[in-house]
């Protein structure tokens, strides 16, 4: 539920930059807004794989060596 929730606040976000950089006199700050929170976007989704990751590696170690 939470990923959806930032994803779709994230398509909020840059739509709103967008639309406000066509009209504006220098658009490049709002180009940035945009392009900024998709990169926050997806840096979050990647810091949370690198945890689910780090758990499993955890849980395997533990298992490996509870079987020896």
């Amino acid at each position: 539920m939470w990923p959806t929730i930032k994803f779709l606040g994230t398509i909020f976000i840059s739509f709103i930059a967008m639309i406000g950089a066509l009209g504006a006199d220098n658009p490049f700050p709002l180009f940035a807004v945009a392009w900024g929170i998709w990169i926050i976007y997806l840096l979050s989704l990647r810091a949370k794989r690198e945890k689910e990751l780090d758990r499993e590696r955890l849980i395997r170690d533990i298992l490996d060596k509870l079987e020896r």
